[in-house]
């Protein structure tokens, strides 16, 4: 099947996903920085509950970018050229690299606040929240700025190659 005449709806697609992934992410980096000012467990729970919903959504806007890229590069030929790798390359190494830098810090302050885990089964027992002193600590880090550094950096070499096609 010749998807060529439907390429112009597919990038449209393909960048609206990438709208969606980064307007998650940018909930998410923005209360990342915020808790660190926070001293209220409540409010910290409210951020983390936020910034929870905001990776839903930029989930599925990855979900929508992958699949909609991977059927513009069918369609439009560009497996063929290595830009198009190094474009996926780059999000499978900045994703993973985010896990341990954004995703485990924050699941451990949600586990230091006494909320449960994501995925916890109904009879599982809350966990015990920490002392709020112990829990704030957590919030002292370097890590929103490195995330923001990688995060960014990696999005606009993204962004050029996609743009660019440079090779």
């Amino acid at each position: 099947m010749d998807l060529t005449p439907y390429l112009g709806v597919i990038k449209f697609i393909h960048v609206a996903g990438a709208f969606l992934f980064v307007a998650g992410h940018g909930v998410s980096m923005l209360v990342a920085f915020r808790i660190r000012q926070e001293r209220d467990a409540g409010r910290l729970l409210a951020l983390l509950d936020l910034s929870r919903t905001a990776l839903n959504l930029a989930g599925i806007g990855l979900l929508v970018l992958l699949v909609s890229g991977i059927v513009s590069g069918i369609a439009g030929n560009y497996f063929g050229h290595i830009w198009i790798w190094a474009s996926l390359v780059l999000l499978v190494v900045i994703g993973g690299l985010m896990t341990p830098l954004a995703a485990i810090p924050m699941a451990n302050l949600r586990l230091a606040l006494g909320q449960p885990r994501r995925g916890a089964k109904p009879d599982e027992p809350a966990p015990v929240p920490l002392p709020l002193d112990e829990a704030i600590a957590m919030t002292n880090t370097r890590r929103p700025e490195q995330l923001a550094a990688l995060g960014g950096l990696g999005f606009l070499l993204i962004l050029w190659l996609m743009i660019f096609k440079p090779f």
